[in-house]
């Protein structure tokens, strides 16, 4: 075998070695869950048009943040479509889940009004 096959079949894998690692690193970010921590060191959060979104992160429940399929039919109880297509002219109408209650409240402790109480 040549100098020049060994070097290029090295080289050939060493670059799938690093694709490979950066494939399972890519992977297993895409999984983390979705969850800020409530604490005034924590990262700020700002949308492309300059809107703060650091309190929504903040107080987003870990149960709102993973994916859970029992949760979504419960879920789909509770008005989900009424929700989605604004049925009703009060929020406060609509049957909602605990955690949902629980997110909104915290929400409007750190003073931001939430899309469906305006």
């Amino acid at each position: 075998m040549s100098v020049f096959q060994r070097f290029t079949r090295g080289v050939a894998q060493r670059l799938a070695l690093a694709f490979l690692a950066g494939l399972l690193w890519l992977s297993s970010s895409l999984f983390t869950p979705a969850y800020a921590a409530d604490s005034p060191a924590a990262k700020r959060y700002i949308a492309a048009d300059g809107t703060d979104l650091t309190a929504m992160a903040q107080c987003l429940p870990k149960e709102l943040s993973q994916g859970n399929f029992s949760r979504a039919l419960r879920e789909a109880q509770n008005d989900f479509l009424e929700k989605v297509f604004d049925v009703k002219d009060n929020y406060d109408d609509y049957k909602l889940d605990e955690t949902e209650i629980a997110y909104l409240a915290c929400v409007e402790s750190k003073g931001v009004i939430p899309q469906v109480k305006r």
